[in-house]
């Protein structure tokens, strides 16, 4: 038995709801559990209705409560925050997981169980580096009060502040749950006569770069007249892509297929030939922490073309799972 009790993990995102850091979230929970630690979940799933929520929970062995929403936002944020307390007070936990921008910020206000419990934070990406000031401020001082703080690549790492001691920095690159897809039968990758399945995983947005690559796909057509870019997740911000799609006339090559379940997301993958995640850092900070779905990927035997200067240069062994640009 470890000697880690019990651990609350506090996150601002998890299943069934979309995310990279409720992915994670989620598979660290099951980890713990697996190694018997009790673990309890404090969370949100956002972009799903309530039913597929407790249809989720119901199979799992670990427990979790999830935040409630109100048409307030600064009830919203109240609530949680007792939930929060209410739930150290009531049990005893030895450690403490923020991950998320909210779950960095609210332990802020648990100063009175600093010393008493194990604060972890978990470094994903955007949160590190806001582009309001004063919250970039509070970042950086709940990260300094935390025990140990674990970036999920070296270039996330990169933006923590250099007031933080490296002696509490341990990078801790993400990986993905291989649970049922090993029942899956992992397809030949042939492409013929011009044909080429091309594919992104992510939220359709100007940080994710599914710009980047219509912007490349009529040079693509040419040598490859059938090629399909397969675009996986849900709409955010359409601008740059409605604009590039309708100016090069490329909606007979894209095929949107919103938000997926794992099991679809696998079959589209195991469909595909090439991912391509040419993420791009914004004006306001916000970057690619990671990229788990380019691992995903390459379990699936595709190559994948990621963007340098993010987190994807960590999740790409350059010449041999892919190639970083």
């Amino acid at each position: 038995m470890s000697q880690y009790k019990k651990i609350l993990l506090i996150s601002s995102e998890f299943p069934p709801g979309p995310g990279g850091i409720g992915n994670h979230a989620y598979n660290l929970a099951k980890s713990l559990k697996q190694n018997e630690i009790e673990v309890k979940v404090l969370t949100v799933s956002d972009y799903v209705d309530k039913t597929t929520e407790e249809n989720f929970d119901r199979k799992i062995n670990f427990n979790i409560v999830r935040f409630k929403r109100y048409k307030s936002r600064l009830k919203t944020y109240r609530k949680r925050i007792k939930l929060i307390f209410q739930t150290l007070k009531k049990e005893k936990f030895t450690h403490t997981i923020f991950s998320g921008r909210f779950s960095l910020l609210s332990s802020l206000l648990l100063k009175s169980y600093t010393g008493k419990i194990k604060f972890i934070a978990i470094g994903h990406g955007s949160e590190l580096v806001s582009g309001n000031t004063a919250e970039k401020i509070l970042i950086d001082r709940a990260l300094m009060k935390m025990d140990l703080v674990i970036p999920v690549s070296n270039f996330s790492k990169s933006k923590l502040s250099k007031s933080l001691s490296e002696k509490k920095i341990v990078v801790i690159p993400n990986g993905f749950d291989l649970d049922n897809i090993d029942e899956l039968e992992i397809k030949e990758k042939c492409i013929e006569k011009g044909a080429l399945n091309l594919v992104t995983i992510g939220t359709i947005s100007p940080r994710k770069g599914q710009h980047n690559v219509l912007n490349a796909l009529p040079v693509i057509i040419e040598k490859f007249p059938e090629v399909k870019y397969n675009i996986v997740g849900r709409s955010a911000d359409l601008s740059k892509f409605k604009n590039i799609t309708e100016e090069k006339k490329l909606q007979s090559h894209i095929k949107i297929h919103g938000s997926l379940s794992n099991d679809e997301m696998y079959k589209v993958l195991n469909e595909s030939h090439i991912f391509l995640m040419l993420s791009e850092s914004q004006s306001d900070g916000d970057f690619e922490g990671f990229g788990i779905a380019v691992i995903e990927a390459n379990y699936f035997g595709l190559p994948a073309i990621g963007s340098k200067n993010s987190g994807i240069e960590d999740a790409i062994n350059n010449g041999v799972s892919g190639i970083k640009r």
